[in-house]
């Protein structure tokens, strides 16, 4: 069972800042590279070049990697739930989900993580508040997913919006994961996390091998997005996580959707539509009621 959650320090404000500011741009660089080069190859390259940043840091600085078999089923289910499952999911989807949208559905992330904490961790229990705030901001993710989307769940535009929720639900389930993980250096458990998250990888760049080199722009991108969205902040979300609980990490689920939404407004042109934009007001008020609605008495 995982202890109390300690209280946020300056530091860690600072990391979470800039986890918004690294992960709501990530959506529309990502919708970038997705147009020259397959989706699986995308996650592929994120993750290993996320592994070939950590894994080499953390042997350089000598951490205590994880050692018996619990803390190393939970390295295996970081790997699967924060990685490998939630990256391939995102990343195909957007081929057809604008990236500003892509981050819309991670607004989600902190609804799941509400019930999921309340069962599986010490000291982040749902409150009343928590509650009205998991309500409305469900009603929000109800309606950006539409009646219209659910019926066309056959076709490639409902399965992807689906998709970018599944991505949602899977980070949540890592959070939690992380915050119930034995005590583990943040980095170590990264690290092996991440080499994790290269094997399970492995069919999919097998399965899309690049056909041509892409631009050079969009190789930037890729090293950008392997090596600081996805290895560099990944050692910050397993701290912040590690150190003051999933519920507080939820927080930046008020930001990035929006950051994200306004990167690819004005970046990428993208257009928002008006439920849209009501279905991300809904979220974001129900997920910032639950949270600090429900500090008071956690």
């Amino acid at each position: 069972m995982s202890e109390v959650p300690a209280r946020p320090t300056a530091k860690i404000y600072g990391m979470l800042v800039s986890l918004i500011a690294i992960w709501g741009t990530t959506f529309f660089l990502v919708k970038l590279a997705v147009a020259e080069v397959h989706p699986f190859t995308v996650t592929a390259s994120r993750v290993w070049l996320a592994a070939a940043f950590v894994i080499p840091f953390a042997i350089l600085t000598r951490r205590e990697f994880p050692k018996g078999s619990a803390r190393w089923a939970a390295c295996v289910a970081v790997g699967i739930f924060s990685l490998a499952l939630p990256l391939t999911l995102v990343t195909w989807a957007q081929l057809i989900v604008p990236s500003g949208i892509a981050g819309v559905y991670m607004a989600a992330i902190p609804l799941f993580v509400l019930p999921l904490a309340h069962i599986f961790s010490t000291g982040e229990r749902m409150t009343l508040q928590r509650v009205i705030g998991f309500v409305i901001g469900f009603g929000g993710v109800l309606l950006l997913i539409e009646p219209e989307t659910l019926s066309r769940l056959g076709s490639t535009d409902g399965t992807a919006q689906l998709a970018c929720l599944g991505a949602a639900m899977s980070y949540a389930m890592g959070s939690i994961m992380i915050r119930n993980t034995p005590k583990t250096d943040p980095i170590a458990l990264s690290a092996v996390a991440l080499a994790i998250a290269c094997l399970l990888t492995i069919p999919l760049a097998i399965a899309a091998p690049p056909q041509a080199w892409p631009s050079a722009s969009v190789i930037g991108i890729l090293i950008w997005v392997g090596i600081v969205s996805t290895g560099f902040a990944m050692v910050l979300r397993v701290t912040v996580i590690s150190t003051v609980g999933s519920v507080f990490m939820s927080i930046a689920g008020y930001f990035v959707p929006i950051t994200a939404l306004i990167v690819g407004a004005i970046f990428g042109g993208e257009q928002l539509t008006l439920t849209d934009t009501a279905a991300c007001t809904l979220i974001l008020c129900g997920v910032a009621y639950a949270q600090f609605g429900g500090r008071r008495s956690a």
